[in-house]
């Protein structure tokens, strides 16, 4: 590198002096005009690859007359305040600025770079421009740009390491890689950006490795990555963005690895994820928030050779834009709700949080359920999966069934103490099914009363089989219809005499005055048994409805 101090030292460089593109910008420069090489295109490669040595005169700037003006050159070359405007140029050599000062603008369009750019720890205090040109690298780390900052349609083609490096730089407005195509990584970690980041478009290529690293990057407004290409991994993990981030069309391809890492990132706006938006690998969401989430749940990757590609706990936001039924939503959170066999209630309370708030109550309602249900199901396979010692085994297995039953009948009862009303609908279907046999065994004359004083006495004593033959058809009913006692005594109805069995919060005296007979018919000898599943159930409805009812199973 030659650190040229005047327009003098430049001349008596080569044999002939300047070339006739390096005497053309020094006009243009000195003048405040754009320097325009051939017809402000992109130079033609070389016609033998990397063979540099004879490059057109009118087209060919060494790299060292270029950084010659970009510090500002001298008095018999001085630049005006429009700074460096150059087109269509070959620059040969390599550009090194670092630790350098640019006063003034710096506009390419079109270049062609033979070699790379360093401009670690440079300082540019206006703005930097690298549009649609050629090169194999731009190193700056460090780098503070005063205003924008551009390479939009450029070509970075590394054959090896990382091909732009803006790691820790600060650029104090906008940075714009619209379209560009990067081969290598592209590492932007740790940079500050004081509006927006602009990759729409943008190819980033880097099969097997990072393509795009932002880690711990604050970009005060808006990152676009509509219709963005990255092969190789987006790592966007702790980013921090004021704005939205904007990933519509996108598309992640790192397959069997992490495709869009956005671990503990903060997006202040929106996170839009839609527009047939395609990954391949992992999206890693975990511990990251924003503001409203904007997707298409059909964007999202699926479960790929028995492996979920969807990291979701610890994932938060404020609201959602998009399809907001709980069955839509519960089959988004299946694709993240498990990571390496360890399940995630979080994204469940989350999503039924954001419903809740949003005044989706039933389809919130709909995600406690599944969320209980899940956990259930958990809790079971934890004990299945026990490796403890054989005592330990035993003791984890043995209430299994007991669990089970307990779990489903909270399940259908209540749905885990979230629909308490489904209690009451069970009661009366219990009820119902307890009508029909009280009934049956009623008609066929199966009932008798339920008090020694009523059949001691010698009004029923008739009935009995050595005073009355051929026997009665329905003693029950002609005693109560005929003798003073049985005129006298609780009439019976099937309805009541149900509600008495399965429902233990009321007695209406059914049970109390009749009761059914093992004796005189097939209704009867069933009744007798069934009465007490009857009650039972009754029993269990009824205290998982009340407990549900007051809470005292749900916990929000």
């Amino acid at each position: 590198m030659r650190r040229f101090q005047s327009w003098d030292e430049i001349e008596k460089t080569i044999e002939g002096g300047p070339t006739e593109a390096e005497w053309k910008l020094k006009a243009a420069v000195e003048a405040g005009d754009v320097c325009v090489l051939g017809n402000d295109d992109l130079p033609p490669e070389p016609e033998q690859p990397g063979d540099w040595s004879d490059p057109p005169s009118d087209r060919c700037i060494r790299a060292d007359v270029l950084r010659f003006f970009l510090l500002g050159g001298c008095s018999d070359a001085s630049v005006t305040e429009v700074g460096i405007r150059l087109a269509g140029a070959f620059i040969s050599g390599e550009l090194h600025l670092n630790d350098c000062v640019v006063p003034w603008n710096m506009r390419l369009h079109n270049c062609l770079f033979q070699n790379g750019i360093r401009a670690n720890r440079c300082n540019a205090l206006k703005n930097v421009r690298l549009v649609a040109c050629q090169l194999p690298f731009l190193e700056a780390a460090s780098l503070n740009v005063g205003y924008q900052m551009s390479c939009s349609s450029t070509e970075f083609q590394s054959t090896v390491g990382r091909a732009l490096t803006l790691q820790g730089a600060n650029i104090g407005q906008g940075l714009f890689l619209s379209s560009v195509k990067i081969s290598g990584e592209a590492n932007l970690a740790s940079l500050t950006i004081g509006d927006q980041l602009d990759c729409s478009g943008a190819e980033f290529k880097n099969e097997g490795g990072r393509a795009l690293n932002l880690q711990g990057a604050t970009i005060g407004h808006d990152l676009f990555l509509r219709a963005a290409k990255i092969f190789g991994e987006a790592d966007l993990k702790s980013l921090t963005i004021g704005g939205q981030l904007e990933c519509s069309a996108a598309e992640f391809q790192n397959k069997h690895r992490r495709a869009l890492n956005l671990q503990s990132a903060d997006i202040s706006q929106g996170f839009i994820f839609r527009g047939q938006t395609t990954v391949q690998g992992v999206i890693d969401l975990s511990a990251a928030s924003c503001g409203d989430l904007v997707d298409d749940p059909n964007c999202w990757p699926n479960e790929a050779q028995g492996r979920k590609n969807l990291v979701l706990d610890g994932f938060t936001y404020h609201r959602i834009i998009g399809p907001t039924d709980a069955r839509t939503r519960l089959n988004w959170l299946a694709k993240g709700d498990t990571w390496r066999g360890e399940f995630f209630p979080q994204p469940y309370k989350q999503l039924a949080k954001v419903l809740h708030d949003m005044g989706h109550e039933a389809d919130a309602k709909t995600v406690r359920i599944s969320l209980a249900q899940k956990l259930a199901r958990n809790s079971r396979n934890e004990r299945i999966w026990f490796t403890g010692t054989e005592l330990g085994f035993l003791k984890a297995l043995l209430p299994l069934p007991i669990i089970w039953v307990w779990h489903v009948a909270l399940q259908f009862l209540t749905d885990f103490g979230y629909r308490p009303m489904k209690s009451f609908y069970w009661l009366v279907l219990l009820w119902g099914l307890a009508t029909v046999p009280a009934h049956l065994a009623w008609e066929e004359g199966s009932f008798a009363p339920n008090s020694a004083v009523a059949l001691q006495s010698e009004s029923w004593a008739t009935y009995g089989a050595d005073h009355s033959y051929p026997p009665h058809p329905n003693p029950a009913r002609d005693w109560s219809l005929t003798s003073t006692i049985g005129r006298d005594w609780e009439s019976f109805n099937r309805s009541a005499y149900a509600a008495d069995l399965v429902v233990p919060i009321i007695d209406l005296g059914q049970t109390d005055a009749w009761a059914p007979s093992t004796e005189r018919g097939w209704w009867g000898w069933h009744l007798w048994w069934a009465r007490w599943f009857f009650t039972l159930a009754g029993w269990i409805v009824t205290a998982l409805g009340a407990a549900a009812l007051t809470g005292i199973i749900r916990r929000e």
